[in-house]
């Protein structure tokens, strides 16, 4: 597995972004008075601004890195209901009705992206395919038969097969008809210039970092700057969060990995997902006439110390003895928040602080739920009602879900044997060593600089860990990562690590 490191030794890029001619915004640099702030430029943040300024409604949009640069941007961009095996375990925890309505929003989505990309004549890629969760376990097999069942309880247009199109041998797939996949960035982009032509206005390299709402609500950004609104989206991965801690209690960050490949075999039609462990996710890709496929998985939990680079060399292997790699065309890695019970949060974060709102928590299925996200907060702006309001309520009693767990993920964890001390430590790399009985964090740069800095990361304390592939310390309680010399680069954390 070594010998193939090197495949991945540059820094991970995004297919979405790169294959995308993306606009630019200023920098905000002054203060503003609004009636809705959007805070995060992905797919929930972009369509809620576009949705609101397509009512009328005066929007701000700010983003504190790049547009479309957080978990939207480094996608496997299906845009499915079919996620993984959920429905079987809504039923046995909240009822029929209730997986019912998940299903039916989610739907509901695809067909939000499907109309507004016609409407406006975005060219992004839509394409409608049949979705596949599969097992090649005897073990699965009940597990796949019974969210079968769930579809037929819940009317879901689908069926169970022992045989996919690829030519991977299982013994039993759940099938979802009619789903999709698309480009979400060349989509957005598309949502972008609509904002604008409708009188948004969108700022990037603003980062928000506080709120108060005595009164309106106010946002401050880093550099001093602040908003004012009559109310507040926080569509920002990890929301800006209230003193109860509620979305730190009720989500866990897992990350998953992709690569982009130009493959030796034709693809067949179909967007496939397995069901145990080491998960692999596989689509097609539009690129010329070429066969172009994106392999992902290997979900973990955020960082748990295993090494990234291993990972993408399995997910490396197995596009090649499936597809045949001619070429590996790009890798990167994506990054979610899990709530407990499978759904995510949306609506107003409390009563305690009128007028803001979030949206949080959509597993690894961020697309199809950001937009239905998207269209239940602009619905709560404007007082009116949404059949899928209670559905997302934050705040609900929260029933945990039980993960079907099928496979082995035996990746190793990173080894730090051959460095004992910082003098040990080669360029480009990250360890975690003792000083004075305190974990450190350290880094030698390129140019052979030693880098130190506190491991705790700086939003509750939690250690991090050395992320390999992404030269990222990642913090496995909540999912703050920073750059290797200890800059914020996603929350919830909004200060860099400490340096010594």
């Amino acid at each position: 597995m070594k010998q193939t490191n090197k495949l991945f030794s540059d820094k991970p890029s995004s297919y979405w972004r790169n294959s995308t001619d993306m606009p630019s915004y200023p920098v905000l640099e002054k203060d503003l008075d609004t009636d809705v702030l959007v805070i995060g430029a992905g797919i929930a943040g972009i369509t809620t601004a576009y949705e609101l300024t397509k009512r009328g409604r005066r929007v701000v949009l700010i983003e504190g890195r790049d547009l479309i640069s957080g978990t939207t941007g480094y996608t496997t961009s299906k845009l499915t209901a079919q996620h993984d095996i959920i429905y079987q375990g809504l039923i046995e925890r909240y009822g029929e009705e209730t997986a019912k309505q998940y299903f039916q929003a989610n739907l509901q989505a695809i067909n939000y992206v499907k109309d507004t990309a016609a409407e406006h004549g975005i060219d992004c890629e839509f394409e409608e395919q049949d979705a596949y969760v599969y097992t090649q376990l005897d073990e699965g097999t009940e597990t796949i038969e019974k969210e079968v069942e769930a579809y037929r309880k819940l009317q879901i247009d689908g069926y169970l097969t022992d045989k996919l199109p690829l030519d991977i041998p299982i013994k039993a797939a759940a099938v979802m008809r009619q789903q999709a996949q698309f480009h979400p960035v060349k989509y957005l982009a598309g949502l972008l210039k609509e904002i604008e032509l409708r009188g948004g206005s969108i700022y990037e390299q603003t980062l928000a970092v506080s709120f108060d709402t005595e009164e309106r609500p106010v946002v401050h950004t880093e550099s001093g700057y602040s908003i004012t609104a009559n109310n507040v989206v926080s569509a920002t991965h990890f929301p800006l969060e209230l003193e109860n801690q509620y979305f730190s209690s009720n989500m866990n960050p897992k990350n998953s990995y992709g690569i982009a490949i130009k493959s030796k075999k034709p693809y067949p039609k179909g967007m496939y997902i397995s069901l145990e462990s080491p998960k692999r996710s596989i689509r097609s890709l539009k690129k010329g006439e070429d066969h172009y496929v994106l392999v992902g998985g290997e979900s973990h939990v955020t960082g748990d110390g295993t090494s990234v680079l291993d990972r993408y060399e399995r997910i490396y292997q197995f596009a090649d003895e499936q597809f045949g790699v001619e070429e590996l065309y790009e890798h990167w890695s994506s990054h979610d928040l899990l709530t407990t019970d499978q759904l995510p949060f949306v609506g107003k974060v409390s009563d305690e602080a009128p007028g803001v709102y979030t949206a949080t928590g959509f597993g690894k299925w961020g697309l199809s739920n950001g937009v239905a996200a998207a269209t239940l907060l602009a619905d709560l702006i404007d007082g009116k009602e949404n059949a899928f309001a209670d559905l997302y309520k934050i705040g609900r009693e929260m029933e945990e879900a039980e993960a079907a767990s099928f496979g082995e993920d035996d990746v190793d964890r990173i080894s730090n044997e051959k460095v004992v001390q910082p003098d040990d430590l080669p360029n480009g790399k990250g360890a975690l060593l003792e000083k004075d009985g305190q974990t450190m964090a350290y880094y030698r740069d390129d140019e052979g600089s030693l880098h130190e800095m506190n491991a705790s990361c700086t939003h509750n304390g939690c250690p991090v860990a050395w992320n390999d592939a992404d030269h990222t310390w990642d913090c496995s309680c909540h999912g703050s990562r920073f750059t290797a010399v200890g800059e914020v680069v996603e929350g919830p954390a909004i200060r860099d690590l400490d340096r010594e």
